[in-house]
């Protein structure tokens, strides 16, 4: 009975979260809270990999009449229709849009995660945006 004992406590080590250091949230008078770079991400470079509660279909009509509404992501299906939801744990679902993002979403069924990544090189102290690929419900504040 050793091996499942060492089985669970190995599974346990492994999907303890990583704190982010490079990351912290700040806010913004003009978008409300975001995510700021604490030190310099190179282009290219997986900023944030934000485990995921991956959402049915017929679940997210309900995610859309709470305030999880503004920070679910699509996952997989029909983007303009049918599809199914994630709600990211993660950093990412904090991002504000920016019609210039300095980083993307990916989706990463493998794993179940929202893979944030950077566009470009992102300085200390930038704000790291996304572009959310859908039609706003919010004015743009740039």
């Amino acid at each position: 009975m050793a091996a499942p004992a060492a089985h669970d406590a190995r599974s346990r080590e492994i999907l303890r979260p990583v704190p982010n250091d490079r990351l912290e949230i700040r806010s913004d008078p003009a978008k409300g809270r975001g995510v700021f770079a604490r030190s310099p991400i190179s282009a290219g470079s997986l900023i944030e990999a934000a485990p995921v509660i991956v959402v049915p279909p017929e679940q997210c009509a309900l995610l859309d009449k709470t305030i999880l509404h503004d920070y679910y992501f699509h996952w997989q299906g029909d983007p303009d229709g049918d599809g199914s939801g994630a709600v990211a744990l993660g950093l990412v679902a904090l991002c504000n849009h920016s019609r210039r993002p300095n980083a993307r979403v990916r989706r990463n069924l493998a794993q179940e995660t929202l893979d944030l990544l950077a566009l470009g090189p992102i300085a200390a102290g930038d704000e790291v945006t996304i572009d959310y690929n859908c039609p706003l419900w919010f004015e743009l504040a740039e």
